[in-house]
């Protein structure tokens, strides 16, 4: 259930996005990140969001890509 507010205007900014701003990808952006080895199991997690809301109960791991939601529009990260 999408019930934690997430605060973004840019996605995609690798942890170098505006003060007081959640780290925030679009699905895609964090596929492609995974991808590319920037992002590992190690580094963190992240929760499934959908209209600027997150899911709390279910954690991303880049090993996990499978369990993205198909309704989730982006993912907010948490690094280590």
């Amino acid at each position: 259930m999408y019930t934690e507010e997430v605060k973004f205007t840019e996605t995609g900014k690798y942890g170098c996005g505006s003060e007081g701003e959640d780290d925030v990808y679009t699905v895609e952006e964090f596929r492609e990140f995974v991808d590319s080895g920037m992002f590992i199991d190690y580094d963190g997690f992240g929760y499934p969001v959908k209209d600027s809301k997150a899911d709390p109960n279910i954690w991303i791991k880049p090993s996990r890509l499978y369990e993205i939601p198909e309704d989730a529009t982006h993912i907010v990260w948490y690094n280590r």
